[in-house]
């Protein structure tokens, strides 16, 4: 096999799993890019050293890799999405010390495609192309509510969920439960649920058909903004992602809120992911 045929068939094994709502076996896609089992290993192995591809050791089976991922969230940095979310966000970091979060829903999880980093009290580790717990984020739950049974099952796996603190929802009753609740309301909230003493408030991104493309979250320290301020700070989040939204199509109200500043903590950072 020639180096131009390896790179061929290696995006089209990119491109078979990208295309697929689920991970896929070797005999699966060999089967869909019409080449043997043995070849469809090797580009896989090669794919996977790259960054590119993962196996899920549950199943063996193979999905987007880090890398692939990364790859993609660069470029969407042009579109009409990113430009208006980043500047919504980088907004509300500045003017609220609010840190920003953008992320989609991609194969079987939901991924970061960009953060902002506020002046406030939670330093962000989180890069473009990392992979989110969906039920313990606001932007993984902003997410999960709007996506039909199958995916969300897809993307969650099966019940119980991992806990990442004693606040994390686990089960699937409860979660389904709370992602009613975010529907009606239009944002989701984890208070506590990824990491003790954080809150995060997530909203999602519809695009001109009204279907969910993305959402945004914030996210601050709960010792320095209680459940009173919320319902505000989750009206700040609404309407930015109701003018992302527009941005991309969707017909909705995208007036400006007239945004008030806060004060700068000196509290020491803490690292978070949301």
């Amino acid at each position: 096999m020639t180096a131009n045929q390896s790179l061929s068939r290696g995006l089209a094994f990119l491109d078979a799993i990208n295309d697929s709502n689920q991970p896929l076996g070797i005999r699966e896609v060999a089967r869909m890019l019409d080449i043997s089992p043995s070849i469809a290993q090797r580009l896989a192995n090669s794919l996977i050293e790259a960054g590119y591809l993962q196996q899920v050791q549950e199943t063996r089976k193979y999905r987007l890799g880090v890398r692939a991922l990364a790859l993609g969230s660069t470029m969407v940095r042009s579109d009409a999405l990113y430009a208006t979310a980043s500047q919504e966000l980088g907004f509300l970091a500045e003017h609220h010390q609010l840190n920003g979060y953008l992320g989609v829903v991609q194969q079987d999880a939901v991924v970061y495609l960009h953060t902002v980093q506020s002046h406030g009290a939670i330093a962000i580790r989180a890069e473009a192309g990392q992979r989110v717990l969906p039920h313990a984020t606001a932007l993984g739950k902003a997410l999960l509510s709007e996506l039909a049974s199958d995916r969300a099952v897809a993307v969650l796996g099966v019940a119980p969920f991992t806990a990442r603190t004693k606040h994390t929802i686990t089960s699937a009753r409860a979660l389904q439960k709370e992602l009613e609740e975010i529907r009606k309301r239009g944002y989701s909230i984890a208070d506590e649920e990824n990491e003790i003493g954080v809150v995060s408030i997530g909203t999602p991104i519809r695009n001109k058909d009204g279907l969910v493309v993305a959402a945004i979250s914030v996210a601050f320290l709960k010792a320095q903004r209680g459940p009173k301020e919320w319902p505000e700070i989750a009206d700040l989040v609404m309407r930015a992602g109701q003018r992302c939204s527009a941005a991309i199509g969707y017909a909705a109200d995208a007036a400006h809120a007239a945004y008030e500043s806060h004060a700068e903590s000196s509290t020491p950072r803490k690292h978070s992911t949301h």
